[in-house]
C-alpha cells in the first residue's frame, strides 16, 4: 500500500521533538579572562573570545596559520552582538578576584569569517560522546567517578565546552557499576561496553585508559564508531591536562573526517533509500536525522512504498561527504543499493536500514 508522504508530515507535529542544537547557541559565544574594564584590556578579551569561537563554531583548532586569520581577529570588535563580566572570588585568601568577561558574536559575521578561512560552521548533527573512563594510580584502576572526581570531571567539560562536543558522563550509580567492569574498558571490550552505553540513547562512546607515568600522564583513548574504532593517546605532566588533550583530539579527528569546508562548490544531489520505515515512529526518526545534517541543505519525499523511502538529498559535499556522516548514525545500517524500480531520474545512490 502507498503511504502518502502529507498524511506523514501532519502526524509528524505532535511525534517529533522540537529540534535542539546539542551545543546551542553558545557555539557563537565563549567567556575569557579579562585584566580590567578598560578598553583595550577588552579589545585583547574579545579578540581571544573571537578565536575561541572560531574554534568551537568550525571544530577545527588550529586555525592561527590560515591566511586571514590576523585580520579576522584584529577586527573582532565588529562582530560583537552583547558582552558582560563577572567576578569569581579567588581560590586562596588574600588572592585578587579573577575578573571574567563573556562575549556573544553574531552569527552571521562568524559564518562568514569561517567562510573566509575556508571552513563552514558545524552548527547541527554534532554527535553526543558517551566517556567511559578508568584511571589507574600504583597499580589501582578505577572507573572514573563524577562525585569523586571533581577535577577531572571540571577539566573534561571545560574542554567539550569549548570545542562545541556534547559530552555525556555516566552516573557511576549501581546500574553502570554493575553492567560494566573496569577491565571492560581497559581492555576494549566492544560489546560490553556498547550493551552498558544503551540507557544513555545513542552516542558515540569514548574510552578513556588513564595512567600514571613516571612524573608525568599518559592515556590511551578509543572512540568506537559504528563501522569501525578510532584510537589516539595523549600525554602530560598533569591527569586534568591529559584528559583534557583526549577531548581535543577526539574533537579534531571527527572535524577532519565530517566537517566538509565551505569551498567544496554547490550541494550536489544524492539519492537516500530508508528501508524498513514500518509506521509513522520510524518515519519522524528519518526524517528528524535529515534535520540534523547540516551537509544536506534541502530534500524531497519522492516516494513512500510500502516500508521502503525514496529521497532526494542536495548534500554540500556530496556522496562521500554524506557517507561520512551517515557512519556516526549509530540508528543506520548500510545496505548493498538495490534496484532502483521507481524510474526516477538519477538512480539510486545510498541505502539504510533503520537498526
Amino acid at each position: 500500500m502507498k503511504i502518502r508522504p502529507l498524511f506523514y508530515f501532519c502526524l509528524l507535529l505532535s511525534l517529533l521533538p522540537a529540534f535542539a542544537l546539542a551545543v546551542g547557541s553558545g557555539l557563537y559565544s565563549a567567556e575569557v579572562p579579562v585584566a580590567d574594564a578598560t578598553p583595550e584590556a577588552r579589545k585583547a578579551s574579545i579578540r581571544q573570545a573571537f578565536e575561541k569561537v572560531l574554534i568551537k563554531a568550525s571544530g577545527h583548532r588550529n586555525l592561527k596559520g590560515r591566511s586571514g586569520m590576523e585580520s579576522l581577529l584584529e577586527n573582532a570588535e565588529d562582530h560583537v552582538q552583547q558582552f558582560r563580566y563577572r567576578n569569581q572570588a579567588a581560590d586562596v585568601e588574600g588572592e585578587p578576584d579573577q575578573r571574567w568577561m563573556w562575549v556573544a558574536f553574531e552569527k552571521g559575521a562568524v559564518q562568514k569569517a569561517l567562510r573566509d578561512l575556508g571552513l563552514s560552521v558545524w552548527e547541527k548533527g554534532r554527535p553526543e560522546v558517551l566517556l567511559w573512563l578508568v584511571q589507574e594510580i600504583d597499580g589501582h584502576r578505577t572507573q572514573m567517578d563524577p562525585e569523586r572526581d571533581v577535577m577531572l570531571v571540571q577539566a573534561l567539560e571545560v574542554a567539550a565546552e569549548q570545542r562545541g562536543l556534547p559530552l555525556l558522563l555516566p552516573l557511576m550509580d549501581l546500574e553502570d557499576q554493575s553492567a560494566l567492569r573496569v577491565s571492560d574498558i581497559w581492555t576494549v571490550d566492544r560489546e560490553s561496553v556498547e550493551r552498558a552505553s544503551n540507557r544513555y540513547g545513542e552516542p558515540l562512546v569514548l574510552l578513556g585508559r588513564l595512567r600514571k607515568a613516571g612524573n608525568g600522564w599518559q592515556a590511551k583513548w578509543t572512540l568506537l564508531l559504528p563501522d569501525r574504532q578510532q584510537d589516539f593517546s595523549t600525554a602530560s605532566g598533569g591527569a586534568e591536562e591529559t584528559v583534557s588533550a583526549g577531548i581535543n583530539k577526539a574533537m579534531d579527528w571527527l572535524a577532519d573526517q565530517y566537517v566538509p569546508g565551505s569551498d567544496i562548490g554547490e550541494a550536489e544531489p544524492v539519492m537516500l533509500r530508508f528501508l524498513d520505515i514500518d509506521d509513522v515512529r520510524e518515519y519522524s526518526r528519518v526524517i528528524q536525522l535529515l534535520e540534523l545534517l547540516d551537509v544536506v541543505s534541502e530534500y524531497a519525499i519522492l516516494e513512500s512504498l510500502g516500508d521502503q523511502l525514496l529521497i532526494r538529498a542536495k548534500v554540500r559535499g556530496g556522496r562521500d561527504i554524506l557517507v561520512q556522516r551517515l557512519s556516526l548514525e549509530t540508528v543506520l545500517a548500510p545496505v548493498a543499493s538495490i534496484p532502483d524500480e521507481t524510474g526516477v531520474q538519477g538512480g539510486l545512490e545510498l541505502t539504510y536500514r533503520l537498526r
